[in-house]
């Protein structure tokens, strides 16, 4: 799937280097610690951008989006799925988190051409 048909084409997209996930432990009467690498945890996808949508007036370009909102929401409940952006695949990733982003204290702009817009940014992880 491509991530552009997901959110559009106004998008940033950058993989985070991979986690590593260690179990720390400690024992009575030792000093220091031991600990167990148990292997890494995949990478953050952080996917950030801007949605567009238009109408007639304000309040149907706001509705347009708000359905464009919740389209994208609704990726968060999908399994694992290979995403496409540019040159580069992202093997394996799930949505955790997709959040809006205000700016200037608000959430929704109209533009003079009549969009409404909203900035997001979408937390995935690449599983393997």
């Amino acid at each position: 799937m491509y991530l552009t048909t997901i959110f559009g084409s106004e998008v940033n997209v950058v993989q985070q280097p991979r986690q590593v996930d260690r179990q720390y432990v400690g024992f009575a009467g030792a000093h220091g610690l031991a600990c167990m690498h148990l292997g890494t945890r995949g990478r953050q996808l952080i996917i950030k951008g801007r949605l567009r949508a238009s109408g007639d007036d304000y309040a149907q370009a706001r509705a347009t989006m708000i359905l464009a909102i919740g389209s994208i929401e609704a990726w968060c409940n999908v399994g694992a799925i290979d995403l496409i952006y540019g040159a580069e695949t992202y093997y394996a990733t799930v949505f955790d988190r997709f959040e809006l982003l205000a700016r200037r204290d608000k959430w929704f702009h109209f533009t003079a051409e009549g969009y409404v817009t909203c900035d997001f940014i979408m937390y995935g992880r690449c599983l393997i």
